[in-house]
């Protein structure tokens, strides 16, 4: 799982939990502990914050099971039935767009439930919270290759998708790990200026922070910012975002074609279990659990 920015923990830390794959029954039924030991690795708060922090995550945690997971397993018996089928550029798309405005309404519905404890920080906490930002921003250009040379950014790019793709169908034989890697080859180096677009926004919420708004001003503010994600960036960058999306599209669904029976059998059926996990997970008996848990 990345780690993630302090707003982005606490909005979407059970969207992330619901795409952990192994154990994502247990670890969605423990999605309070596991935040507040993400949230714990930016700042430390006080026993007052922390309370605040259960009693806010609660509440989003019981909408988000209730309102969202059947939704995603819709998406996810949606998606086997396209894989089952054989991928296409528009298929990639189109799942890739639902998860995008599933995340969306995840962060517009979160607004409300973190401003009041953002706005409680400390100058000292935002502090250790603009050197958490640093230090997992070093973590992040060591995974993306960052000051690497153009030959390695591309092989760790490779392994990612590769890594990526194997977690559904299991593992690829060699010469589909190659085509992979000649698939992607071409693709052009983003990780200077994703790294870049990430230090930005965190900027603008460390600014946010500092203005030292209310937390109805925060909350209203929280609520525009957060799903618009893309606004602000560099324009060259959000260019050559929007090409390399489409670009990334295209790659996926020629992956798919190099695909065996056995390895779309496998895929389809993973999908299909993590599909069951959202519906179980959104019942009265998953909320059992996790009271049991």
């Amino acid at each position: 799982m990345n780690r993630r920015s302090l707003a982005a923990l606490l909005l979407c830390a059970a969207l992330v939990l619901a795409g952990c794959g192994s154990g994502l029954r247990l670890g969605y039924n423990q999605a309070e502990w596991l935040a507040d030991w993400a949230v714990s690795g930016y700042v430390e708060l006080d026993s007052r914050q922390r309370e605040l922090f259960s009693q806010r995550f609660r509440q989003l945690h019981a909408w988000h099971r209730a309102d969202q997971l059947p939704g995603y397993g819709a998406l996810l018996r949606e998606t086997r039935s396209r894989v089952e089928a054989g991928l296409s550029t528009e298929d990639v798309l189109w799942i890739t767009e639902r998860v995008r405005i599933a995340a969306q309404a995840l962060a517009i519905r979160s607004a409300d439930d973190i401003a009041e404890l953002l706005a409680s920080l400390t100058p000292a906490q935002l502090a250790e919270l603009e050197r958490s930002f640093a230090q997992s921003n070093r973590k992040v250009a060591r995974e993306w290759g960052v000051g690497r040379s153009p030959a390695e950014q591309r092989r760790l790019r490779a392994d990612r998708l590769i890594a990526q793709v194997e977690r559904f169908t299991g593992r690829l034989s060699g010469e589909q790990v190659e085509r992979v890697r000649s698939l992607v080859e071409p693709l052009p180096l983003t990780a200077d200026a994703r790294l870049a677009d990430r230090e930005r926004r965190q900027r603008e919420l460390l600014a946010a922070l500092r203005a030292a708004r209310s937390s109805p001003e925060l909350a209203a503010w929280l609520r525009d910012w957060l799903p618009q994600w893309e606004r602000g960036r560099d324009p060259q960058y959000a260019r050559l975002a929007d090409r390399t999306a489409q670009q990334r599209a295209q790659i996926l669904a020629e992956v798919d074609r190099l695909l065996t029976p056995s390895q779309r059998r496998t895929a389809g059926e993973r999908l299909q279990s993590y599909a069951e996990d959202m519906v179980a997970l959104s019942t009265p008996a998953g909320r059992q659990q996790r009271a049991a848990n």
